[in-house]
């Protein structure tokens, strides 16, 4: 298992950060890029040890003539490459033995690429962010340190002055990390539903069937129905008359009880992963909402709500920093927010304060005269 672990570490970054790493994610993102592709890789993983849970599939068969079985590694391998199926009761209990209707079950074929192809997808939102972000963050924060004298004041000025000249020219730039954040939302609800279809219209509903089993509501586990331990299989073949003859074979599905926790803990993780995206979208929704009421009202209640959601110094007065904030759109907004979350405390009050006095000569150098130019 330490070796299959380690294998995973070159595809998940534990390492502990550098002291000059910048972020351009959200919390909610990194749920997302790094820990459910990190829960989907080690359940691939699993799945895929043999050495832990033996062999996927293994079938016996009652056979009085020896000369007449069927090996039991061909036996093996027809019931995994054609599924196995479980038998329906009149009162649509699944149990083994005889009935007209089947339950078949091919899933296990699919589970370790489809949970590896669910990793990759969860990686992907955050992958065409940092390829569409294009590093301008890193790039605006280079040579910066948590100082506030000398070369560093000097390139917080710069940035300041870049940052007023470049006003309201973020607009595609940010489009592409509110695309991304709608895409991790719709991420989660497009993998449950290839789930759901994956597990034959049983996954949106199996952690609440395990939650009214608990509770003795349910007679059935809903663990026997969706990942059954024991299914059947038949092989056909012709026999020494040129007969048709029916091996009736009942397979042990060890994997399964490995399959119904991981689907269990995926159910409750996607769930919850698909609540905090939505509430982080509509979070994000409301933060456009404040901007625009604080453009408007530069001394209002909403406009000091909108410094904060910025996550401006405490210590500045409101007032005095309206002329940023009434300035703002969502590109720009996105853009202070990020540089903000990449600096020290007291460097990012010296770039606040410099930012209003760069944005106060652009706005005094827009209104001379034109003849003075």
């Amino acid at each position: 298992m330490l070796g299959v672990l380690k294998e995973l570490k070159s595809w998940v970054k534990v390492s502990r950060r550098s002291s000059d790493h910048v972020s351009v994610d959200t919390l909610v993102s990194a749920l997302h890029h790094r820990i459910t592709f990190a829960m989907l890789l080690i359940c691939c993983a699993l799945l895929t040890s043999r050495q832990y849970f033996g062999d996927p599939i293994l079938c016996i068969q009652d056979s009085s003539d020896d000369d007449a079985a069927i090996p039991n590694n061909v036996l093996n391998t027809y019931c995994f490459v054609t599924s196995s199926y479980t038998v329906v009761g009149p009162t649509g209990e699944t149990w083994q033995g005889q009935g007209d209707a089947q339950r078949r079950h091919a899933y296990y074929q699919w589970m370790p690429f489809v949970l590896f192809l669910q990793s990759l997808l969860f990686a992907s939102p955050h992958a065409a962010w940092c390829n569409w972000e294009g590093g301008l963050v890193r790039g605006s924060l280079m040579g910066l340190k948590d100082e506030v004298h000398g070369p560093n004041r000097d390139k917080l000025r710069t940035l300041a002055r870049y940052f007023a000249a470049r006003l309201h020219t973020f607009h595609i730039w940010a489009a592409g990390f509110y695309v991304c954040q709608l895409l991790n939302l719709l991420n989660v609800v497009i993998n449950m539903f290839f789930t759901d279809k994956l597990l034959g219209g049983n996954f949106y509903e199996y952690g609440l069937q395990l939650r009214q089993y608990d509770l003795q509501t349910l007679e059935r586990s809903p663990t026997d129905v969706v990942f059954p331990k024991l299914t059947k299989c038949l092989f056909r073949k012709y026999g020494p008359s040129g007969t048709i003859q029916i091996h009736d074979a009942l397979c042990v599905m060890a994997l399964n009880v490995v399959n119904e926790k991981i689907f269990m803990v995926l159910w409750y993780w996607f769930a919850l992963l698909a609540l905090v995206s939505g509430l982080a979208l509509l979070w994000r929704l409301l933060i456009l909402g404040l901007l625009v009421c604080a453009s408007a009202h530069s001394h209002s209640f909403m406009s000091v709500l909108a410094q904060r959601a910025l996550g401006t110094p405490v210590t500045l007065d409101p007032v005095y920093l309206s002329p940023v904030t009434q300035r703002l759109d969502c590109g720009d907004w996105l853009f202070l927010q990020l540089l903000g979350a990449n600096m020290g405390t007291r460097v990012y009050r010296e770039f606040m304060e410099q930012l209003v006095q760069a944005m106060e000569q652009a706005k005094q150098s827009d209104l001379q005269p034109l003849w003075n130019s």
